[in-house]
């Protein structure tokens, strides 16, 4: 196991890289100088010059690379060409929110989908069945940013409450904090619900096929402790993939959700980015995302050996 972590640890060097060397590449080739939009349509070719060689955009692009990534290497990622403020600073403050924000919306998503999925394998075929396959079409159908709206609109209009702007922590307030994240949290559970739902129902119907089942049975062990004592392990791997690969998406900054109820995280970060052409908050913002994305992985790699004392790596 501490070989294996060794390897997989090394293993994250070669893919950071190229996903840094991609998105470096795909933003400069991006239409659009920062520069002339910072100083506006007014701005005289000097003033962009000055600009460009204060910001390095006059450099070679390979020099310009070399430094941000040798930046990044130090923890150096850079200072926000539009704000002017240090970028890891803020990278973290967006990332603990967005944080709260998946911890909430996973929790409801799991809540929802482990025992519903569990329920629709064991009476397969029933009505029960039926409502849940149709729930969770429903759910991975429907965009997260239609579920939000539909939130929005019935809370605001019949139960006349909407969100307040201010975030506040769970740890400071956890009634403000609640009241601030309940709806983009039963947004993003939503879909993680119906994601986990259809891979639980799968995996448990599969599961309950096997002998050991059976001989469980036989035994004369009641349906809850064969479904929970023997059933219930041998089918969470391929949840814990499919609920490791969402949490990942997640932590990564969910961008819609953010933005439609104004939650100042990580993906609206990137996305404010993007629309002022900030070179160095997209590009440190992304391989931040990219390095939780395969730590999640790792873990969830982890985690099997947990489940299955059988895999070896």
């Amino acid at each position: 196991m501490v070989s294996y972590l060794i390897k997989r640890i090394f293993s994250l060097i070669p893919i950071l890289f190229g996903i840094s060397v991609l998105v470096f590449t795909i933003l400069h080739l991006v239409p659009g100088d920062p520069a002339s939009i910072m100083l506006g349509t007014n701005a005289t070719p000097e003033a962009i010059a000055a600009l460009h060689k204060s910001m390095g955009l006059d450099q070679p692009l390979l020099t310009q690379y070399l430094h941000w990534i040798g930046g990044m290497l130090k923890g150096d990622f850079g200072v926000s060409v539009h704000s002017g403020e240090e970028i890891l600073p803020q990278i973290i403050k967006r990332f603990s929110i967005t944080l709260q924000l998946t911890v909430f919306g996973v929790l409801i998503g799991w809540v929802l989908a482990i025992p519903f999925g569990i329920l629709s394998a064991i009476r397969a075929h029933s009505k029960t069945d039926i409502i849940v396959r149709v729930a969770t079409l429903l759910g991975i159908s429907v965009p997260n940013f239609a579920v939000g709206t539909l939130l929005l609109l019935g809370f605001s209009l019949y139960f006349n409450w909407f969100p307040p702007i201010d975030v506040v922590s769970f740890w400071e307030n956890p009634v403000e904090a609640f009241k601030v994240f309940i709806l983009p949290a039963v947004t993003m559970g939503i879909v993680v619900a119906a994601g986990v739902m259809r891979m639980t129902r799968s995996a448990f119907l599969e599961t309950m096929d096997k002998d050991f089942i059976r001989t469980a049975r036989a035994k004369g062990n009641s349906q809850w402790t064969v479904v929970i004592g023997h059933a219930f392990r041998n089918s969470s791997i391929p949840i814990v993939t499919i609920a490791g690969m969402q949490i990942g998406y997640l932590l990564g900054g969910s961008v819609i959700v953010e933005q439609l109820f104004s939650i100042p995280g990580l993906g609206q970060y990137i996305l404010e980015g993007i629309y002022q052409r900030d070179y160095p908050v997209v590009q440190g913002g992304v391989l931040f995302v990219a390095l939780v994305f395969v730590l999640v992985n790792l873990l969830i790699d982890l985690i099997y050996t947990w489940i299955d004392p059988r895999i070896k790596y």
